[in-house]
Order: C-alpha cells, then sequence, then structure tokens
C-alpha cells in the first residue's frame, strides 16, 4: 500500500455527521435519534469526551417488559444504563500506527473515538469503513476527494463543511460540528438571505436534519442565521458556499463567519442614527419656532415700526436681525445635512435655465453679504458698494435637469467660500476697503457632463489641508482667528446635492493663486441615469488623478488640459473609489501614497468592481516604493513623469487638433516628420531657402521655425538665422532623430536665438508608439510657443 496513504491522519477517515448525547441527557432523547435513523449514539460526558455507544443493544440489558417501559421514562438519564464501549483514540495518529495497533488484538472494537489533545470527541472512525476506504484509494488511479481536500479542511480554525450536489456531508471540521452543526439542525431557517451581502426578509428552506446543513447553502451566495445559546446569548453566522472546480468539481465547500459583534454594532449605529435624526428634527423645530419670533420682531424694531430708533439702538436692532438670520441658515445647511447623509433629501427635478439660476446666485451673494455686517466691519464696504462677478456660460448650453432650489444652493455656497476666501490678512491693515475680488462662474461641457466651475483668485487651499475639505466641520481658516461665521458643512453639502443629482464636484487650489470648484452634473434627469451615475461618451477624455501633491496634480492638470482632457481629482481613496463609479473616466493615475485606504488597496477595490474593472488604472510611483499588488495594474509611471512616459497610456487619439502655423524648410525634413506636424493640425508653410523664409515670414507670422537637428547644415542654417530679421525672433525647435543632442552648446553660441530640442523622433519609434511620438512632438512644440518669445535676450 502506498505510504503516502499510510502516513494519513486518522482525522481524514472520521465521521464528524454523528448523532450525540450528554451523560446527564434522558434515554428518550437518545431513543428518540435511533428513531429517526441514526445506527448509534455517541455519548459524551461535560468535557467533551467520550463515555461510550448508545445503540439497540443496550436495551437488551432491561429483559422484562416492565424494566424497559422504566428504560424510556423520562426520569432515566443515560448515565444510569449500560453503554457499548467506545475506546478513544487521538485524531493526529497515522493509518499506518492504527492498524499496526488494531491487530494486535484478536476482537478489537469495530468503532473507536477520534478526540483532540484534550482528550474532546472530534469524530468517529469506524473501522470497517477504513478499510474500505484504503482498499479504494490502494485501487484507484486518482487520488480521492478525501486525501486532496479533507485534509485541508480539518486543519482551518475557521468551521468549514464539505458537501455534495446531493446534500451528502462529506466531511466537517471540529469548529464547524461544534459552532453550527448542532444549531443548524434545531434551527434551519436562515435570518436573512442575499447574494454576496443580505436581504431583510425569511426564505423558507427544509427541515429535514440530514440534509440541513447542505440545502440551506445556495452555491456563491451568502446566508446569516441567528440562534441563542443556552445561556440566552445570540450569535449570528454568516456561511458563504463556493462551488468547487477542476478535480473536486461536484462538491460545494461551506465557510461561516462570526459577524455578532459587526451586527450588535449595526444595531447599535442604526438605532444611534434614529435617535440623531429625531433630535436634529426636534431642534430644527424647537430652534426656528423662537428665532422667527426674534427676526420677526427685529424686523418691525429696525423699520421704525413702534416709533424711531437712535443710532445705537438701530445698530443692535439689526445685529440681532442679521445674526437670527445666520442661525437659521446655519441650522437649515445642518438639518439638510443630515437628511442627504440618511437618503431622506428628496429633489425636485425640472428643465431649467442655466444661466438663471447662475445670476439668481450672483443676485443672493449680493443679499448676503449686504446683510452680513462682520464683512463690513472688517473690510470697511460702504453700503452701496456691488461684488462685480463675472459669468462665462458656452452659448451652446442653454438648460439643464436639476432641483433649482439645491442647484443654487450648491452655487451660493461655492460663491460664498470663494468670496471669504478672496482676502489676505494683509486686507485688513489699511482703513480702505480692499479690491473687489475676482471672482467667477465658468459654465462648459465635459465629455457629456454640465460642469459649473466657481473659480477665484484668493488665498488658496494649503497642501495638507485640501484632503480635509470635504470632510465634516471642518475650517480652513484657525478656529482663533477665522473671520467669517460658519461650521464649514457647506462644501459636504454641496457634494451630498451634487450626486443626489447624478454627478459630483471636484477642485484644484493653489496658495496665493486661487481655487476652482468644479460641479459636474449629468444633462438628464437622474432617474434615467444609470446605477453609478450618467453615462458619459463611449470615449470619454476625462482623466481621474488620485493625488496629494500639489506640484504632480498641477503639472498633469496643466499637461493634460493642453491636451484637450478634462481632469477631475480626488484627494483620498474613498473618493477616487466614488468617482471612478460615477464619472467612468476613461484613465485613472493613482498614486499609492493616499490618506485613509492606500493607493494599492483602492486599485483592488477597482479591479474587484464590476462597475470599474474595465477602467485602466495607471500607478504613478517613485522608484523606491515596493511593487505590492502591481500586478492588476495597467501601468506603472515613475515619478517625477515626463511626458513622454505619459503619452504612453493615453489613447491613440489623444492629439487635439490645436493649429499653429509652423515654418521648415524644403528637403530639410522626411515625410515621417512632416506626417506628424500633419497629424498634429498644424499649418505647414514651406520654403525653398532661409531667405526666401524670412520674407513669407514677414506676410504669414508664422508661430514656429523648425530645423532638423541631425542635418550637417545645422549650424551654418543657425548662423544665418542668427543675422535674419524675423526668423531670428521665432521659437526654432530642433527636432532629432537621437536620444541625446547638444542643444546647451547651441543655445550658449546661439544666445540670441531661442532654441528649443525635441529628441528621439526616428522611424522605428514613431512605428511602435506613435501616440507617444506624438504626444512627445506636441509638447516640445507648446513649450517653445509659449516659452521661445520671452525667452530670446533684450540685444
Amino acid at each position: 500500500m502506498d505510504s503516502l496513504v499510510l502516513n494519513q491522519s486518522l482525522e481524514i477517515y472520521g465521521q464528524s455527521l454523528v448523532a450525540i448525547c450528554r451523560l446527564t441527557s434522558p434515554t428518550t432523547a437518545a431513543l428518540d435519534l435511533l428513531k429517526k435513523g441514526w445506527a448509534n449514539v455517541v455519548v459524551l460526558d461535560e468535557q467533551e469526551q467520550p463515555r461510550g455507544l448508545f445503540s439497540p443493544r443496550c436495551l437488551l440489558n432491561w429483559q422484562s417488559l416492565e424494566d424497559r417501559l422504566q428504560f424510556a421514562a423520562p426520569a432515566v438519564l443515560i448515565e444510569d444504563i449500560d453503554l457499548e464501549p467506545l475506546p478513544a483514540i487521538a485524531f493526529s495518529m497515522t493509518v499506518a500506527a492504527f492498524l499496526e495497533r488494531i491487530t494486535q488484538y484478536r476482537h478489537s472494537a469495530p468503532m473507536w473515538a477520534l478526540v483532540d489533545r484534550q482528550g474532546r470527541f472530534t469524530a468517529l472512525l469506524e473501522v470497517h469503513q477504513l478499510w474500505r476506504s484504503l482498499y479504494e484509494s490502494e485501487h484507484s488511479q486518482s487520488p480521492s476527494v478525501d486525501s486532496l481536500l479533507l485534509p485541508l479542511v480539518y486543519q482551518l480554525p475557521l468551521p468549514v463543511m464539505v458537501c455534495d450536489r446531493q446534500g451528502e456531508v462529506v466531511g466537517m471540521n471540529a469548529a464547524w460540528r461544534n459552532s453550527l452543526y448542532d444549531s443548524l439542525s434545531a434551527h434551519p431557517k436562515p435570518l436573512t438571505t442575499q447574494e454576496h451581502s443580505g436581504l431583510d426578509g425569511r426564505s423558507d428552506q427544509s427541515t429535514d436534519q440530514q440534509t440541513a446543513d447542505s440545502s440551506l447553502l445556495p452555491s456563491n451566495q451568502a446566508i446569516s442565521y441567528q440562534f441563542c445559546t443556552t445561556d440566552g446569548k445570540a450569535l449570528t453566522w454568516q456561511v458563504i458556499t463556493v462551488a468547487l472546480q477542476g478535480s473536486l468539481q461536484g462538491l460545494d465547500l461551506a465557510i461561516a463567519y462570526d459577524i455578532t459583534a459587526q451586527k450588535n454594532l449595526a444595531q447599535e449605529l442604526s438605532g444611534l442614527s434614529r435617535v440623531k435624526d429625531e433630535f436634529l428634527t426636534c431642534i430644527n423645530h424647537e430652534l426656528k419656532t423662537p428665532l422667527t419670533s426674534v427676526i420677526g420682531i427685529a424686523s418691525l424694531l429696525s423699520n421704525n415700526t413702534f416709533g424711531a430708533l437712535n443710532d445705537r439702538q438701530s445698530r443692535y436692532v439689526k445685529m440681532i436681525h442679521q445674526s437670527g438670520r445666520q442661525l437659521v441658515a446655519i441650522i437649515d445647511n445642518i438639518f439638510d445635512l443630515a437628511k442627504a447623509e440618511s437618503g431622506q433629501l428628496e429633489l425636485y427635478v425640472e428643465t431649467i435655465s442655466v444661466k438663471e439660476v447662475c445670476q439668481k446666485s450672483i443676485q443672493q451673494l449680493q443679499r448676503l453679504i449686504h446683510q452680513d455686517s462682520t464683512i463690513g466691519r472688517n473690510y470697511h464696504f460702504d453700503e452701496d458698494w456691488e461684488l462685480d462677478i463675472s459669468l462665462d456660460i458656452d452659448p451652446s448650453i442653454k438648460t439643464i435637469a436639476a432641483d433649482e432650489v439645491r442647484l443654487q444652493q450648491m452655487l451660493v455656497n461655492l460663491l460664498s467660500n470663494a468670496f471669504k476666501f478672496s482676502f489676505s490678512p494683509s486686507d485688513l491693515v489699511e482703513d480702505l476697503p480692499p479690491l473687489s475680488p475676482q471672482i467667477g462662474i465658468k459654465v462648459r461641457w465635459w465629455e457629456g457632463w454640465l460642469a459649473i466651475t466657481v473659480w477665484d483668485q484668493g488665498i488658496g487651499i494649503p497642501e495638507e489641508k485640501q484632503s480635509l475639505v470635504f470632510q465634516k466641520f471642518q475650517q480652513m481658516e484657525n478656529v482663533l482667528t477665522r473671520r467669517f461665521e460658519g461650521t464649514g458643512s457647506s462644501l459636504l453639502l454641496t457634494r451630498h446635492l451634487a450626486r443626489l443629482h447624478g454627478g459630483d464636484i471636484t477642485f484644484v487650489s493653489q496658495v496665493d493663486v486661487g481655487s476652482q470648484f468644479t460641479i459636474l452634473l449629468p444633462p438628464e434627469r437622474p432617474e434615467s441615469s444609470t446605477k453609478s451615475g450618467w453615462t458619459p461618451k463611449p470615449q470619454s477624455r476625462l482623466i481621474l488623478v488620485v493625488e496629494t501633491a500639489t506640484e504632480v496634480v498641477d503639472w498633469l492638470r496643466h499637461t493634460l488640459s493642453e491636451l484637450d482632457y478634462q481632469v477631475v481629482i480626488a484627494r483620498s481613496g474613498t473618493e477616487a473609489l466614488e468617482k471612478a463609479r460615477r464619472l467612468q473616466p476613461c484613465l485613472i493615475l493613482l498614486s499609492p501614497d493616499m490618506p485613509m485606504l492606500s493607493g494599492w488597496d483602492v486599485l483592488a477595490l477597482l479591479k474587484g468592481d464590476h462597475l470599474t474593472k474595465h477602467i485602466r488604472v495607471v500607478i504613478m510611483k517613485r522608484a523606491d516604493e515596493p511593487k505590492m499588488t502591481i500586478h492588476q495594474a495597467d501601468g506603472i509611471l515613475l515619478k517625477p513623469i515626463n511626458a513622454t512616459d505619459l503619452g504612453r497610456f493615453l489613447p491613440s487619439y489623444v492629439m487635439p487638433p490645436k493649429s499653429l502655423k509652423v515654418m521648415y524648410l524644403q528637403h530639410n525634413f522626411g515625410d515621417g516628420t512632416i506626417g506628424l506636424l500633419q497629424d498634429l493640425g498644424h499649418c505647414l508653410l514651406e520654403a525653398e531657402g532661409l531667405e526666401q523664409g524670412d520674407i513669407l515670414s514677414k506676410i504669414w507670422q508664422p508661430d514656429l521655425f523648425v530645423l532638423d537637428g541631425d542635418s550637417q547644415l545645422l549650424l551654418s542654417h543657425l548662423e544665418i538665422i542668427s543675422n535674419l530679421d524675423i526668423l531670428a525672433g521665432l521659437p526654432i525647435l530642433i527636432i532629432t532623430r537621437s536620444a541625446i543632442a547638444e542643444i546647451a552648446w547651441l543655445q550658449s553660441r546661439f544666445w540670441k536665438l531661442s532654441l528649443w530640442e525635441c529628441a528621439n523622433i526616428n522611424v522605428e519609434r514613431v512605428e511602435s508608439d506613435r501616440a507617444a511620438v506624438l504626444l512627445t512632438l506636441y509638447q516640445s512644440i507648446s513649450e517653445a510657443v509659449r516659452s521661445g518669445i520671452s525667452a530670446i535676450s533684450p540685444n
């Protein structure tokens, strides 16, 4: 016989599914088990140690009918009768050692109790069944299920059971038998059932004891069971069943998890949430009722309804009126936020004019500024001072399906924040009013989304606080020094309202430069949108950047914007997951170093979600960072990122047709380079020579002059250009086919010229990675045109 089989432990051949009674149980309980079809009943003491077998032969010891009637009486306990012997043996003993032991005796027990190290019963071993299994293993050409799976099952710490498709139990470990088997047999109905999670309600199941463990476990589903222990403690178990494949096909593996603590915590949180909602509803009524009276009386006093007031009285009454209105606004914001978080906030969607709602929001902000006495006191504004807010709306945008009140509330919140943070502390030094802040609203289309951007040129948000912007009750100013009232919940409420509409909100900010908050809304009604929100274009040019470093965000946003991409920023892992599901970007650039939820965890969750697993995810990491689960990513970008590497992960249609007038010399470039310039959408001007090019430049006024950097005539061309009038003032881009060029040496020699380089533009690279080559050339042209003029020496 194979030594591998003989060296297996006896636990593999033990029968875990047995009938069990206690010594202190009445004999009627054991008789009931026999009537249900059990051949034997294992009797255990209080320490779970085997004490013997109860079988029909035990009845033979009670000779007379009177004795047998007494035997069946409830008062007779199992410990009072003679049980069949059940010798115990360690479940870890090998098959070979056990066979050697039983062959030493002429009459060996037909059944043995397998026990653990503490002597507790784990399974029942039938010697006849053991010999039969060994015989089948010896004559079988393939390993049995027992030898493949059951050794692992018995060693797992979690409750595990294996059954076939007919409901017959193949094996279970001690954790399953001790924790679940008895309880499932007594209470076979699950508490909740739902695929992968849980649904309220009950599901009828079979109560047959033999199939109680298997019939309740549909494949690939999670079922929760709740039952009480003898001491009245409630336990909740979640059982997940998986259909095995391969050589184990036809079997189901069930794993149980104790979720009692999670369920109790969920119930406590649900109760606390209800208490919070009831408290907010009560406090909303109890606070606003007296405030309404205060505001009304103050309004009557300020209008001299009850007589004229002196200046001091008038000023105090005005402060009472304004403070009351501010307090009502704070209460409304907190109450709206609580309703939005609990899912009780409803939208009344209708078709509205985008221009009108923007104008109404600007007018409402004007009124709030005049009503806020702290603004006039801090900045010395006159009563007739007006805030100038620019409004820039794409002519093609007319209407949107949204809740007008809530959309106006979002815009007012953003405009109010833009105004508050448009002044630096130095503005308070002088007695004169500060200059009017630069604030505006810009409305554009973003790949099928309506993007409403509120921008300012104020103090900006520090990098370390940008991840806190959408957290509850966060203030960007110091609590002791801040100049404006508020709870810090307006931005969080704005995000909730945007998501209720089926959209989201994103922002970018730089210290001393300003901030831009963009609300993304679907143009149609949220009810008709998909589960993940509004469905964007199939070829969306929306890119999600998940990064906290401001310099990386700014570079990516600037670079991708030049390529006609729209960029959405996420500064935490949870925010990235939400934006990815809702906005469905064409690409996600993900940094591993994220607060709360790391980028590696975000990557795993994105690839495990059916709503986001199709989105390409590129990891932006430093070279010294570990790879972790990098195999799930669609690519790696090493920091610092350059345009060439970024271009490899952008789709092939990344180049927008931004036309420039580019001049080149005839026969100076091959058809491949000229084709690349044409692909970028530029207008090409061909000159036979440099002198003719200088004349044509006076007429056509080109934006850029390009030269072949590998040409032997490059130096002579640059010498001639430096003596010409027009060409010498143009940015000159030197295109080379090699990766290394002497641009620094050329710039030092021809210091009067604005020289720029675009390297490694060769035929082989164009054929293998045309998109990356186009991006490199595009970046070089843009940089030369943007910076070339200012780089020319004034001499």
